[in-house]
């Protein structure tokens, strides 16, 4: 495939969203208008704009926890914060998937769309547990189990809404040990016959290693903007021994100033040295704190960068 520019998932026009729903009224509301479309028409606008290759829909509607626990059954929020009330069960539809319809239609070919799952460790350790919730704790081997199962029907509905790829969302592996979820993040993704990247935070070597071993995910991600030291200790040979590829982070999304395409084609470049040209190619992570103007400017960055590299190693 070579090298494919990407977006991580979440961008900063969920901002127009909140704002055209507190302008609304109580009618509207009742009527079902939906503040969020233009959030999503915005973020698309501005990914096909900068040309990236594999685009999402914003993720605008909420962060990435909270958007999840309020359709998921046995799942609720409140103030911000997600609660386990009762039992995880199957949504009764797909909380993402009509986003991403919306995003592909408005690609209209132009780029592929991913759909973008939160994992089921983040899911369970971000949220508080209620006295009903048949769990004794966050980590309950049977609370993972119930979230994973939820969260493969939503993988199953994106699917079958024309995602390109799917991508599995878990930040919090950089506090919980990698081998105590990975087999319900695997799950989450069973019958998932497209690309699926798992985005991950982990804290050791060890750990990442092990995420490797995912019979069911074929990209892997690794910050590399904000944590150069993962070039220096993973290697080509034991990505393909797993037979996993990479997905580079070359944009640093917590940076407030924009990196010159002379850096990031840099970043790219090392990334090649070590895994070779088949890679993706994206931020570090979601661009949702920052300005809209900002999170632009560096996904442009990000294609004009690959578009020097592949330039350079004849690579179109």
């Amino acid at each position: 495939m070579g090298i494919l520019t990407n977006s991580i998932g979440s961008y900063p026009t969920h901002v127009i969203g909140e704002n055209a729903k507190a302008r609304m009224s109580i009618q509207d509301l009742m009527a079902g208008k939906d503040p969020f479309v233009i959030s999503i028409e915005a973020a698309v606008a501005d990914q096909l704009e900068a040309g990236i290759d594999l685009i999402s829909d914003g993720q605008v509607r909420a962060d990435m926890v909270s958007m999840f626990a309020a359709g998921i059954p046995g799942m609720k929020t409140e103030r911000g914060r997600a609660y386990i009330t009762g039992k995880i069960t199957r949504p009764l539809k797909s909380i993402t998937a009509k986003d991403l319809m919306s995003a592909r239609q408005q690609a209209c070919g132009r780029a592929m769309v991913k759909g973008i799952i939160t994992g089921p460790a983040t899911l369970a350790a971000s949220s508080s547990l209620s006295r009903d919730a048949p769990y004794k704790s966050r980590l309950d081997p049977r609370l993972l189990n119930d979230l994973a199962n939820a969260l493969s029907f939503e993988a199953e509905q994106l699917v079958r809404a024309g995602a390109d790829a799917l991508q599995i969302d878990e930040p919090v592996l950089f506090n919980i040990g990698v081998d105590k979820v990975l087999k319900f993040i695997d799950a989450t993704v069973e019958n998932v016959r497209i690309p699926v990247k798992l985005h991950p935070h982990v804290a050791s070597f060890e750990d990442f290693v092990k995420l490797l071993t995912a019979r069911n995910i074929q990209y892997v991600g690794v910050e590399a903007a904000k944590y150069p030291f993962w070039l220096e200790k993973l290697t080509r040979d034991l990505f393909e021994d797993h037979n996993k590829k990479v997905a580079l982070g070359v944009i640093d999304t917590d940076s407030r100033d924009v990196e010159s395409v002379e850096v990031v084609k840099n970043r790219i470049k090392c990334g090649v040295e070590v895994f070779g040209e088949d890679m993706w190619v994206n931020p570090d992570c979601g661009l949702r704190l920052q300005t809209r103007e900002m999170a632009f400017h560096k996904l442009e960055v990000l294609v004009a960068a690959a578009a020097s590299v592949k330039d350079e190693l004849n690579l179109w």
